[in-house]
């Protein structure tokens, strides 16, 4: 049975991969802080597998789990944009130093780290879509680390021969998160209260958990190696249609709002999921008003 290692599996793309993994046969150990996550995600299974409460800047705690795992998904971050403006000194260390100590112990002890990036590592680029040849101009401290841990793994990766897969996810959506965008418009329209948009004139790319999860599955074929590739719906989606979705599906009497931007969030992206279908055999196949239902009856 191989064994896998999942930093951030307490969160919620962390707790998606688990399980999935789970039923798959693989034996998993998770390593999370559970600074942000109380541990109700993976509630359900947590007596199958192996939890492990621990910063991933503990290099003595880290090297053992590292050790005897066969893949290692990397998923610990300050994962959100506006918390990282607030508090860069927690965005840099756990995203920049936690990175370079997973991607070294995965280099030495000859590892497959598979790295969850993200869209904000490109900043606003103009023309959509956005393929991974587009220059990184990050806006914000957790695109801008994002791309140092980007460049930390393929550094090691010709230094230290680190076997590597990157990620650069979307707007990932579904089930279980509280944090983000959608799940923040649902709660706000079942309740009816207004639902405030900052800007308004955003494009996003939403892309459903289990479609994010089979990517990150496909990632682990031992033939595919080096490789840094968008995972998104590659479809674009404005957050006043987002809201208005929203609002229809849950006949809530929601009013929206319209509110200056703010600063270090980024104006629009879609994902150029080419090299996605080339290199993984992947493309998403949940469209966003199924996933949006999935979430909302999971909500209620």
């Amino acid at each position: 049975m191989d064994s896998v290692l999942i930093t951030g599996g307490a969160g919620f793309i962390g707790s998606h991969l688990s399980q999935l993994l789970l039923n798959n046969q693989y034996s998993i150990t998770i390593i999370d802080d559970f600074s942000r996550e109380s541990g109700k995600n993976i509630r359900d299974f947590s007596d199958e597998i192996e939890v492990v409460t621990a910063d991933i800047t503990d290099v003595c705690q880290i090297r053992k789990y590292i050790r005897k795992s066969d893949y290692v998904f990397h998923l610990a971050a300050l994962s959100r944009v506006i918390p990282s403006i607030e508090n860069p000194e927690l965005c840099v260390h756990s995203n920049i130093v936690g990175t370079e100590i997973i991607a070294r112990l995965c280099a030495r002890y000859r590892k497959k780290l598979i790295f969850s990036s993200s869209r904000e590592v490109y900043g606003n680029t103009g023309a959509l879509p956005v393929s991974e040849n587009h220059p990184l101009s990050p806006i914000n401290p957790y695109g801008a680390s994002k791309v140092a841990g980007e460049a930390i793994i393929r550094a090691y990766a010709v230094t230290f021969d680190l076997d590597f897969i990157i990620l650069r996810l979307a707007n990932v959506y579904g089930e279980g998160d509280v944090q983000r965008v959608i799940p923040q418009f649902i709660g706000r329209a079942i309740q009816d209260t207004d639902i405030t948009i900052f800007g308004g004139k955003q494009v996003i790319d939403f892309v459903y958990i289990d479609d994010v999860i089979n990517a990150f599955i496909r990632c682990m074929d031992p033939g595919i190696h080096n490789e840094i590739i968008n995972i998104g719906s590659s479809i674009r989606t404005t957050l006043p249609v987002l809201a208005d979705l929203i609002i229809s599906r849950t006949s809530s009497r929601s009013q929206v709002v319209l509110k200056e931007p703010r600063a270090g969030e980024v104006d629009q992206f879609t994902a150029d999921i080419t090299r996605a279908k080339y290199c993984l055999d992947w493309e998403p196949v949940t469209p966003l008003d199924k996933g949006l239902a999935n979430v909302i009856g999971h909500a209620r």
